[in-house]
Parts: C-alpha cells; structure tokens; sequence
C-alpha cells in the first residue's frame, strides 16, 4: 500500500500524510511549534522511512530560542 505525500506549509519538506497529529504540518513542525510528540526518525537515502520527512527545518523555526 502507498502512503500518500505532501509537503508541510511551515518548512516544506514532504512527508507522509498519515504521520502527522496535524493538518498540512509535518511531525517535526508539530513538535516544534506545537509540543506534539515527534516521530522516532529512522532515516534513509535522505528521509525518515517512518513519516517521510526530509530533515529540513524552515528559515522561523532555525531562529527559535529554545
């Protein structure tokens, strides 16, 4: 069975649509910004075999003092 993709609003890495608590942001989004468990990423060749994220991170989310 395929997964569906779709790119995530705040950083625009694709990512499986399945794999995130939110609507149109990926699971690291959600975790950045709203505190939503992240997934456990197991990446290969570039992304996470679990929620297809890229590892990439949006210029507002980089600046952030945590």
């Amino acid at each position: 069975m395929s997964r569906k993709r779709i790119n995530c609003i705040e950083c625009e890495s694709e990512y499986f649509e399945d794999s995130s608590e939110m609507a149109e942001l990926c699971p690291d989004c959600t975790h950045k910004l709203y505190d939503y468990p992240n997934c456990e990423h197991d990446f290969e060749n570039g992304n996470c075999l679990k929620c297809g994220w890229n590892g990439e991170t949006s210029d507002f989310l980089k600046n952030q003092i945590k």
